[in-house]
């Protein structure tokens, strides 16, 4: 019998990262994710719908898009660029396909769990000589749990290991399951805020399920070993000291070992701007704030951290 060919969007790939799980890894990007987090870095993949991103240094002003464009929607600014209308676009991507010099593009690509192994599979001597593989990101990839099952399992037939990263909102069932297969070696998991009501409020949604989903995990001993924690820092927001003292006090009760820190970046700010939104500039810790709190996860829960990108 045929296996079904599931398809999702995918918002890109990227080769040869380094920072989305150990060794050289290629990372796949799934669109669509149930959090709207203020300081996403990668605010193109939120929506689940399709959608256009514009490169403005691309774009040659040929202007071929703009009769193209059924729902008139694109036009040329008092500065002579081409601007879109969010609100009468349909998302249909006529503007894409005639656009040459790629000023338009779509943000993602439908993509089969075959067509996207294929791209992966090509790295595999890469991966199996620096401890890397596959690493499973978004968007949020619980969100796709029939196509991230297939994936796997399709990994796994080519002896290629995953890395899921995940806030940890979704079906706490899938996530275990996925969890417990053998080619997953490593689990990133968001955490955000310890605090409900902040979680709420900047990321539009409760932390419960995340914080059940990352417990659940805890208490199968062959999977607490892969998790690493990954935490954004933005300053006067999620950095207490209050609250890392929670974080701390939490990750040691559930005997999580590895934790990430990663201090705000302002990398999300164009991309907002890109497909039409705008997104509020925020600040990281300082230098010396960010190292007593890797002093506290270090000396408090005796974890090992490490602290990603520039402060």
């Amino acid at each position: 019998m045929k296996k079904e060919s599931l398809s999702v969007l995918v918002g890109g790939i990227q080769k040869f990262s380094t920072e989305d799980g150990p060794g050289i890894r290629t990372t796949v990007f799934l669109k669509g994710c149930p959090l709207n987090c203020v300081w996403c870095h990668n605010p193109e993949l939120i929506s689940f719908e399709q959608e256009v991103i514009e490169s403005p240094n691309s774009c040659i002003q040929c202007g071929y898009c703009i009769p193209a464009c059924p729902d008139k929607a694109i036009y040329l600014d008092e500065q002579g660029r081409i601007r879109i209308n969010r609100e009468a676009c349909s998302k249909c991507l006529t503007c894409t396909e005639v656009c040459y010099s790629k000023g338009l593009q779509p943000v993602a690509t439908h993509m089969t769990v075959e067509e996207v192994l294929y791209q992966v599979a090509q790295d595999k001597g890469f991966y199996d000589h620096t401890n890397g593989g596959l690493t499973i990101s978004g968007g949020e990839m619980l969100s796709h749990p029939r196509f991230v099952e297939a994936l796997v399992d399709q990994a796994a037939e080519k002896e290629i290991n995953v890395c899921l990263d995940t806030s940890g909102f979704g079906d706490g069932n899938v996530l275990e399951k996925l969890s417990r297969k053998e080619n997953v070696d490593f689990i990133l998991y968001d955490m955000k805020f310890m605090d409900n009501e902040k979680h709420v409020t900047y990321t539009g949604q409760e932390n419960t399920k995340i914080l059940e989903n990352l417990c659940r995990l805890t208490q199968i001993p062959e999977v607490v070993g892969k998790i690493v924690m990954r935490m954004p820092l933005i300053k006067g927001m999620n950095d207490s000291w209050e609250m890392m003292k929670k974080t701390s006090d939490f990750y040691k009760k559930n005997n999580i070992k590895s934790v990430t820190l990663l201090p705000y970046h302002d990398l999300g700010l164009s991309k907002m701007n890109r497909i039409g939104g705008v997104q509020q500039r925020y600040e990281p810790p300082s230098e010396e704030y960010v190292l007593e709190i890797k002093k506290l996860f270090e000396e408090e829960a005796a974890m090992e951290v490490e602290i990603l990108g520039k402060i």
